[in-house]
């Protein structure tokens, strides 16, 4: 299940996660920078068009309330394309061979779901290694999950709701895998909501006194994922240039956080 995780830590990478061209902020909120964007979150260096909208009203108060919109459709699609080149190039004539099928991707309110069909053989060639390869062991199931994501105390966590493991093969037929898994995940889960990378909010952001308000994924007409994410801070407007000034120069990162 060793990719599987990768791949489920990619997923949660897409909260995050920009690539795609911007899309309409929330009402009341007038953007103060828009267009192609250097971003590199989680070491994936990508050109972005993002859009960072503001609460101009509330920001003539000093409360600064910031949203930053983007399309992540095609950072899914790349990191779907990851999975298939993984199972591609990890087939042993003696030793591993993965399968995995197509992934779902949904996007339930607060929440983002993933199925996948996983599948791990084993083949032996001898004790030197030149025998005709023979299948020593399967392994595979079909893993249904869902992620909550939330913010707490300003940083942006995750969950695990749902979970099941349906379609199994092999020694997994008789085996707890729904309990390994879920400890793996679990696992995977507390040591991403512990990473500053996950819960901060990127650079230029963070940098100027900003933290998580709410995140959230909408899925549009045209079948593109939309990420709102909204952070909140204090001081005078002009912060909003230096901000905007700053992501035209240095981009979004996570990176030196």
């Amino acid at each position: 299940m060793r990719i599987f995780l990768r791949y489920f830590a990619a997923a949660l990478l897409w909260l995050t996660g920009l690539a795609g061209a911007a899309a309409q902020g929330p009402a009341g909120f007038e953007a103060f920078y828009e267009g192609p964007t250097n971003v590199n979150l989680g070491g994936r260096p990508v050109v972005a068009d993002i859009a960072l909208y503001a609460d101009m009203k509330a920001a003539e108060r000093g409360d600064l309330r910031i949203a930053l919109v983007t399309d992540v459709t095609p950072f899914i699609e790349e990191t779907e394309q990851d999975l298939k080149n993984w199972v591609a190039t990890n087939q042993n004539r003696c030793g591993e061979r993965w399968h995995a099928g197509e992934p779902y991707i949904g996007f339930p309110a607060g929440a983002l779901r993933l199925a996948l069909y996983i599948e791990l053989s084993v083949w032996n060639c001898g004790w030197n290694g030149k025998a005709d390869p023979s299948r020593f062991a399967l392994e595979g199931g079909k893993i249904d999950l869902t992620l909550n994501y939330y913010v707490e105390d300003g940083k942006l966590q995750a969950s695990l709701g749902d979970f099941s493991i349906a379609e199994k093969t092999g020694v997994s037929k008789y085996l707890p895998l729904e309990f390994v898994t879920r400890q793996a995940l679990l696992g995977e889960l507390k040591k991403l909501n512990n990473n500053p990378k996950f819960y901060r909010a990127p650079r230029p952001l963070f940098g100027e006194g900003f933290v998580y308000e709410s995140i959230g994924a909408v899925v549009d007409e045209n079948e593109h994922v939309i990420i709102t994410a909204r952070y909140k801070g204090a001081g005078a407007r002009e912060k909003l240039t230096r901000i905007a000034d700053k992501t035209r120069k240095d981009g979004i990162t996570q990176m030196k956080n």
